[in-house]
């Protein structure tokens, strides 16, 4: 598994559609908080949040960009053709599996090395916006340490999720052999959510409303016992959606 996330490592690296993601994240962020203006995604969203009515400062503008974080899935698209849809559109994921790589070993590499880099891409997305608020607004009363380190919880916590999306797109690309059907999966997700919604009224339904989850964590508008299900249901999502790309490569031939 170590060889294979380092040879994904080598070659996103070398690809110039990594850069100009990890700019993009930064100059989202910069303009969210420089602009003071958000935007949302979902269909959970009880609450509504009007970033004209409350005074900025450094730890609102952290707020502000956690909630507009969703539209951070749209982003990192790239990242995830780059390090997975090329090897099935390619058809080079065969010469890992031939070599005697195991189909669980396979997909669990690549879904680690995704949430690796989108950590990177959240970490600098919201240190973009630390970094804007701090020159626009200052430190304030900020106590800068537990503010360092809620951020990095808030990023994890955001990766994680936005993971759980692209899980679900890995086994539609698997599944489908298409890189455009798994992208369209991305995009399309969000708006089925809210489709199915309407249509249905179910109320467990928010429990798969990703990307509502992050606005919420953003918002804080969670507590602990509250997160839990959302946790659970994320992890399950996680593990049937690798456990799945992992029996359709086995039954693909080699």
């Amino acid at each position: 598994m170590i060889r294979l996330m380092k040879a994904d490592i080598y070659r996103l690296l070398r690809t110039k559609g990594f850069y100009i993601t990890m700019i993009l994240m930064v100059a989202y962020a910069v303009l969210i908080v420089s602009s003071q203006s958000v935007g949302s995604v979902g269909v959970n969203m009880s609450d509504t949040l009007d970033a004209s009515t409350i005074q900025w400062n450094l730890k609102m503008a952290v707020q502000y960009t956690s909630f507009s974080s969703a539209f951070l899935v749209y982003f990192l698209i790239g990242l995830f053709v780059i390090l997975f849809g090329y090897e099935f559109s390619q058809r080079t994921y065969k010469n890992s599996l031939t070599a005697g790589v195991s189909r669980l070993t396979f997909v669990l590499s690549k879904y680690l090395i995704q949430l690796l880099f989108f950590l990177l891409a959240t970490l600098l997305y919201f240190g973009g916006a630390v970094v804007t608020a701090y020159f626009k607004y200052g430190l304030g009363d900020t106590d800068l340490a537990p503010f360092l380190w809620n951020t990095l919880v808030l990023s994890i916590g955001i990766s994680l999720v936005i993971s759980v999306v692209f899980s679900l797109a890995s086994f539609v690309l698997v599944s489908s052999n298409s890189l455009v059907l798994a992208s369209i999966f991305v995009v399309v997700y969000p708006m089925a959510i809210q489709i199915i919604a309407m249509m249905i009224n179910a109320d467990g339904l928010k429990y798969f409303d990703f990307f509502g989850l992050v606005q919420q964590i953003g918002l804080g508008t969670l507590s602990g016992k509250e997160l839990l299900p959302y946790t659970i249901i994320s992890l399950i999502t996680i593990v049937l959606s690798l456990a799945g790309s992992a029996l359709v490569i086995r039954q693909k031939e080699l």
